[in-house]
């Protein structure tokens, strides 16, 4: 794995304790942070402005712990001699005088959910709890066996504590009983749960340990990274990110979901606390250089899948065999590094070898069971057609996302594009549709940038197959969602381009283009000109500048087309005379010719679809009843007769073919009419299919009764 460069300027910083900083927390409220500190004091800060708002004093010992309630209205705060003072969360004044709570250094504090119970760990071997309401102590203190307590922190649910002890031992108790629920052996400074209470980390000596819960065995390898001991861990307000401080001068930011290391932040001293802001967005932590730096989360620090190395860039930009040669080497280096070989997997996925790609998968799953493991193994799955068994994988691969909203909805995306990619359309539009119902407050914007992107490809497949007004439906569904833009490229978004190699930034413009394009070749210049102007309005000038010569080129063809249809639907139906037949045709009288800035729209041109319309319904002429034929009228005359625009056939066929704007079907059939009432008036048969049955019935009828006449 690639290494990663510390960062060693913070955003910003918090300077004005006079000695080192041991302890750190936030306010519910976001507004504020409280630190401790080994000038015997506690301070109040503003998190906008880095003023300090109150200077706490009223210990007489270095202040090693503090907690702060989760409503926010307690402070609670251990020192070095074994005192605790409780403060008011808005003011910061103190709430009770200091209280000898234990004999020795107070190490650890902790309030329980309700804000009801404050736990007090101390070297002196004992775990004591104490009534918010009286600030006395309930029941007797918890014996350690002569074991110093180094943290105590409850479960996110209240009803579990763990303990964690100086020499190698870690307890969990039943709060309120007192019982002992589970002991695990690890050396332990600091102690984090997750927020579902899934998930225990331990930080030690070098590493730090993960322990399932439900069998409270430890999960994994312990995590390595740092050279000597972890004085804290804080845990993402999400539950993915997890940040240590050490003695080694660093902070670590680790994703939890496989347990790799992100980002290193470098301090100039020794580390002694760490935590998260509210909002997720920073770290804040704090050590012997008597300040709190504040650093930034990388904006990828979320991402699911490869890690922020030159793998992924290279994946970014499209420069397969180096991402493979970068992992290669990184699994030649760990062959149990089965993060490398997922990862391998998605390259190989995207360079279309999915037998390899379906091996590294294979081979991360048997390493270790993860989520990107069995969704490389669905992505590989569906690329060769197999869409059974990437069901499978996609469902296994949701027990790894430890219920995590928008991991699960991440998951089911990238379910959604493989099978869409096995041909499996609808289901995975309805997969989309589905997701949104279930999960409608969880990252919209996601959903709606994989659905555009989807119904893109749907309409590239109508439009390769001819069918352009689907495919104008489709673009146009694509545009009006309003999830992409050339402007911008949201990072959380990259795990796509990782993985299917998506390019979201130039399919706004390729989306255009193509809705263009299909109204044109459906025959609709004015829906066509109205598209391109909306493209023009809504790209930057350098996708305006990239596609010029498209532009001019479809204007131009815009152009054609329109002037042919104002030909078609500006001609007259031409003059009827008193017999109710028409004179000679003249099927280009009253052309009109207009610019291509000048032609009005449609719907502007009454005149027009006004002679249009009379054209449809006008009738022959009644002419006198002429005397009974002797004869039956000749061929030519039925013909004109059922093809004369004034027969109810023609004007249904003539009228829908005008509605669909069918323009070129119309231009046929109007020259056939004119064909055919010439030749009638020059008294010329068309041997139309119609002309040739009815002459073969009359021959067939000559025939058979001259046969017939033989035979008597």
């Amino acid at each position: 794995m690639s290494q990663l460069i510390p960062s060693t300027t913070p955003i910003r910083t918090f300077e004005n304790h006079e000695q080192a900083i041991w302890a750190v927390a936030v306010f519910p409220d976001k507004r504020r942070m409280i630190t401790g500190s080994d000038d015997n004091t506690l301070r109040l800060w503003d998190l906008e402005t880095g003023v300090v708002l109150k200077k706490m004093e009223g210990h007489s010992n270095l202040v090693h712990a503090l907690a702060v309630s989760r409503n926010g209205q307690i402070i609670a705060s251990g020192d070095f001699g074994g005192e605790v003072i409780a403060w008011h969360g808005e003011t910061g004044e103190s709430i009770t005088q200091p209280i000898k709570a234990h004999s020795k250094n107070i190490r650890s504090v902790d309030f329980s959910p309700d804000g009801m119970v404050l736990a007090t760990g101390s070297w002196d071997n004992t775990v004591k709890f104490w009534s918010t309401k009286t600030w006395q102590m309930q029941g007797d203190p918890m014996e350690c066996y002569n074991h110093g307590v180094n943290c105590v922190r409850y479960s996110p649910s209240g009803e579990l504590l763990a303990i964690a002890h100086a020499l190698s031992k870690i307890e969990i108790y039943n709060p309120g009983t007192r019982e002992q629920v589970a002991s695990l052996t690890a050396w332990s400074l600091s102690l984090a749960w997750t927020p579902d209470g899934t998930r225990l980390l331990s930080g030690g000596l070098h590493s730090i340990s993960e322990w399932d819960t439900s069998t409270w065995q430890q999960d994994g390898q312990p995590w390595g990274g740092h050279t000597i001991n972890i004085n804290a861990i804080a845990i993402h307000p999400t539950g993915t990110l997890v940040a240590s401080a050490s003695e080694d001068n660093h902070v670590r930011l680790w994703r939890l979901s496989d347990q790799r290391t992100i980002a290193v932040f470098q301090h100039s001293s020794i580390h002694r606390c760490v935590t998260f802001s509210v909002d997720g967005k920073h770290i804040l932590s704090g050590g012997e250089d008597r300040q709190i730096s504040e650093w930034a989360i990388p904006k990828d620090a979320h991402s699911k899948i490869l890690d922020i190395t030159t793998a992924r860039d290279a994946c970014l930009t499209g420069d397969l065999s180096i991402a493979e040669a970068l992992l290669t080497q990184d699994v030649h280096t760990n062959v149990d590094d089965f993060i490398s070989y997922a990862n391998r997997s998605f390259v190989m996925a995207r360079k279309h070898d999915l037998d390899n790609a379906l091996e590294d998968a294979i081979k991360s799953i048997n390493i270790r069971p993860s989520l990107v493991g069995f969704i490389s193994k669905g992505i590989a799955l569906c690329g060769k057609g197999h869409v059974c068994e990437a069901r499978i994988a996609f469902d296994v691969a949701s027990m790894f996302t430890n219920q995590d909203s928008e991991t699960n909805q991440f998951l089911l995306l990238i379910k959604a594009i493989a099978l869409f990619s096995a041909d499996q359309h609808e289901e995975a539009m309805l997969l989309i549709k589905d997701l949104a119902v279930a999960c409608p407050n969880v990252d919209p914007l996601a959903r709606r940038v994989v659905e555009t992107y989807l119904r893109v490809q749907l309409g590239i497949k109508a439009f390769d197959g001819a069918r352009h007004d689907e495919a104008a439906d489709h673009f146009t569904t694509a545009v009006n969602s309003g999830a992409f833009s050339s402007k911008f490229m949201p990072q959380m978004y990259e795990d796509l381009t990782v993985l299917f190699g998506w390019d979201l930034e130039s399919l706004l413009l390729t989306t255009h283009q193509k809705r263009c394009q299909a109204f044109l070749s459906a025959g609709k210049p004015d829906e066509a000109l109205e598209a391109h102007k909306y493209m023009m309005d809504a790209i930057d000038d350098i996708a305006k500048a990239s596609c010029l010569d498209w532009s001019n080129e479809f204007k131009e063809k815009c152009s054609t087309l329109a002037a042919d249809n104002d030909r078609i639907l500006g001609a007259e139906i031409p003059g009827q005379e008193q017999d109710g037949y028409d004179a000679d045709p003249n099927f280009f009288y009253g052309t009109h010719q207009h610019s291509q800035i000048s032609r009005p729209r449609l719907q502007q041109r009454p005149g027009r679809l006004k002679r249009f319309r009379f054209a449809m319904t006008r009738r022959p002429q009644e002419a006198p009843a002429p005397a009974p034929p002797t004869t039956s009228p000749p061929p030519s005359k039925l013909i004109y007769d059922t093809y004369s625009p004034g027969h109810p056939i023609m004007q249904r066929r003539l009228s829908s073919m005008f509605h669909s704007r069918k323009l070129k079907s119309v231009i046929l059939l109007r020259m056939l009419l004119a064909q055919t009432r010439t030749s009638y008036l020059m008294n010329i048969s068309i041997p139309s299919n119609r002309t040739l049955i009815r002459n073969s019935n009359s021959n067939h009828t000559s025939n058979h009764t001259s046969n017939h006449t033989s035979k008597q």
